[in-house]
């Protein structure tokens, strides 16, 4: 009689637990790719005269794990910055990893939240260098953002999203490139197998 009614509770507590759990275990695991272009704005000069906004894109490629997560890999360019008096440019561009949080309001409009740990470049070239006329860093950049996606199918959605990559570059203090945080924001598609 102890045996069944312990059965009966496992198989009671399971029941129970189902419904609730049912959607962040069940593992989807599919792939997609996507591609954005946008506009990227950093938030300092080196010097002070510079143009801050340039165009950026980005592509990756994810693997969506269950409905509320997925992993994501690809390249960013976050564009140019161009300096004046003195005359120089500031390049950063990478590979991005990163953890992407999503919540279905209904089959067709998602919300995203995103952050993750990427490996950029940064690359400063002209007299803003200095003497030497070049400088380059590349290190562990973090990133955040928030965004909405748009499902036209199952397959293809168009993706909206504002990020921060957090201190590109390193200290300007010893020949290095000097640290801005850059915004990128964009638009673009991405197609789920």
């Amino acid at each position: 009689m102890r045996t069944i009614r312990f059965a009966a509770a496992i198989a009671s507590a399971m029941a129970l637990s189902t419904p609730a759990s049912a959607g962040f275990f069940d593992f989807t695991l599919a792939p997609y790719l996507g591609a954005s272009a946008g506009q990227s704005n950093t938030d300092s000069c080196i010097t002070g005269t510079c143009d801050k906004t340039d165009t950026a894109w980005k592509a990756y490629g994810g693997l969506e794990v269950n409905e509320y997560i997925s992993m994501e890999a690809g390249y960013v360019d976050l564009g140019t910055v161009d300096y004046s008096a003195p005359a120089g440019t500031r390049d950063t561009h990478g590979v991005i990893v990163q953890l992407l949080g999503t919540y279905a309001l209904n089959p067709s409009f998602t919300l995203l939240a995103r952050g993750g740990m990427n490996f950029l470049k940064t690359d400063v070239k002209g007299a803003v260098a200095g003497a030497s006329g070049r400088a380059e860093d590349t290190d562990i950049v973090w990133s955040a953002g928030v965004g909405a996606q748009y499902n036209f199918t199952k397959a293809v959605g168009l993706r909206v999203e504002w990020e921060r990559y957090f201190e590109a570059g390193s200290p300007a203090f010893n020949g290095g490139t000097g640290e801005a945080d850059v915004d990128l924001i964009s638009a673009g598609v991405v197609y789920k197998f």
